[in-house]
């Protein structure tokens, strides 16, 4: 995986290495979410129209201040009686 922190295998889901159970968690939800809007894009066949991000951009957004991985573990586990 190099730097990354998950690889897509084609035809069998992926695989997301992070420093937490629930970091990797909250990677995997955000990862499922992204590839879920690319292929609504795709199917409304508005990919041409897409912006896409250069790899400054996309670094720019890729911020893990705020609490952002915290916020999304309670998030996916509110009203879990075994989150604990």
């Amino acid at each position: 995986m190099g730097e990354g922190r998950a690889v897509v295998l084609r035809g069998n889901g992926a695989v997301v290495a992070a420093a937490s159970l629930q970091e990797a968690v909250a990677l995997s939800y955000y990862l499922e979410d992204a590839a879920r809007i690319e292929m609504q894009i795709r199917m409304a066949a508005l990919y041409a129209e897409a912006r896409v991000l250069t790899p400054e951009q996309a670094s720019q957004r890729a911020v893990r201040s705020g609490g952002i991985m915290e916020r999304m573990w309670d998030y996916l586990t509110a009203g879990d009686p075994e989150a604990d």
